[in-house]
């Protein structure tokens, strides 16, 4: 087939509230911090991203993840919704991302690539008979998860990370078997987990040569950043 600019991967309803969402596999990326690993955006799928966020709808998709906007309009996630999760939903809302396609094809565009699980959404949305899947085509994987708690999210538990916020929600975590992840204010730096690499001082690392964060290896933790960044206070 022609080179495509991703997959709709999965579409259905959330676990979380039942609405309607879509994931879609995109394979070329220009983030700097993670290089380019192909990417896994997770959206309502019949609101676009803005006005899910702007609405509370995108609770579908993102759960009780506490850097959802509030109800004071605080919101401390760093993803910039009016951005790449806006030209992602339009572009598959246009029909630029391939419906018809076979498990070669897939296997094709991920050999020798890693994923990035949840540029935007959580992907424990997804079923994970198909996040096993294409990890198996893959050369790795990094993802994270804030439905770490919900029985229906356990099948990802050593696949993605469980994001926490705060030590409590670490024992907790640890003691249930994931590997974890943490965004914590610019001032401290837990003891309990390994700074991201990619976010030390003049490294040079990034999420496509580093891995760390594939729900199996080790605990991480990042100092809070973007525009969200003020409103961080979990150490």
């Amino acid at each position: 087939m022609p080179k495509v600019k991703g997959f709709v991967i999965d579409q259905g309803l959330s676990p979380i509230d039942g609405k309607e969402y879509v994931a879609i596999l995109t394979v070329e990326s220009s983030n700097r911090k993670t290089g380019d690993m192909c990417q896994v955006w997770i959206m309502r799928e019949d609101i676009n991203p803005v006005d899910a966020v702007n609405t509370g709808q995108d609770y579908s998709i993102c759960g009780d993840c506490p850097h959802r906007r509030q109800y004071d309009g605080s919101r401390s996630c760093y993803v910039n919704v009016g951005q790449a999760p806006l030209s992602v939903w339009k572009s598959y809302k246009r029909g630029l991302y391939s419906w018809d396609y076979s498990t070669a094809d897939l296997q094709n565009a991920l050999k020798g690539r890693k994923i990035r699980w949840g540029a935007y959404g959580d992907p424990a949305v997804i079923d994970p008979v198909i996040v096993r899947e294409l990890n198996s085509y893959s050369l790795g994987h990094t993802g994270y998860t804030h439905q770490w708690k919900e029985a229906w999210a356990q099948p990802f538990c050593g696949i993605f990370q469980a994001s926490c916020d705060g030590f409590n929600d670490y024992l907790i975590a640890t003691a249930h078997g994931w590997k974890t992840f943490a965004v914590v204010s610019r001032n401290v730096s837990p003891e309990y987990a390994k700074q991201c690499p990619a976010t030390v001082t003049n490294s040079q690392a990034q999420c496509i040569t580093c891995s760390l964060c594939d729900g199996a290896k080790t605990d991480i933790f990042v100092h809070a950043h973007g525009k969200g960044a003020k409103y961080i206070t979990a150490a």
